[in-house]
């Protein structure tokens, strides 16, 4: 294959997965598997929730917000924190998923 000068130009399978990993990643990967997880957890809602939780939000409505707000991985680990909070002793209430990332600076 040659480019406008002339010079000829090597593409290997190495290469372009170098190049093409980083978009792949944040551009198609990232999106799908958060959009799946949301389709699973909208599909619980609809057809196998019973609609009781001590929390408002309920816990999977929780963890829909989560995985919208932080992203899959993060999300669903706090969706598995807040059920295991959700228990018959433990007082329920008012209890929001986080809207924006906590970050921390630290100083040294």
């Amino acid at each position: 294959m040659d480019d406008k000068k002339g010079k000829t130009l090597n593409f290997s399978f190495r290469y372009l997965c170098k190049e093409n990993g980083k978009y792949l990643r944040k551009r198609v990967y990232k999106p799908f598997f958060k959009g799946l997880c949301m389709r699973m957890i909208l599909f619980y809602q609809k057809h196998l929730s019973a609609h009781t939780c001590k929390y408002y939000p309920t816990c999977s409505q929780y963890t829909l917000e989560s995985i919208n707000n932080r992203g899959a991985f993060v999300g669903i680990i706090l969706g598995c924190w807040r059920i295991l909070r959700c228990n018959p002793f433990s007082k329920g209430g008012y209890d929001p998923a986080s809207e924006k990332p906590q970050l921390k600076k630290w100083l040294l």
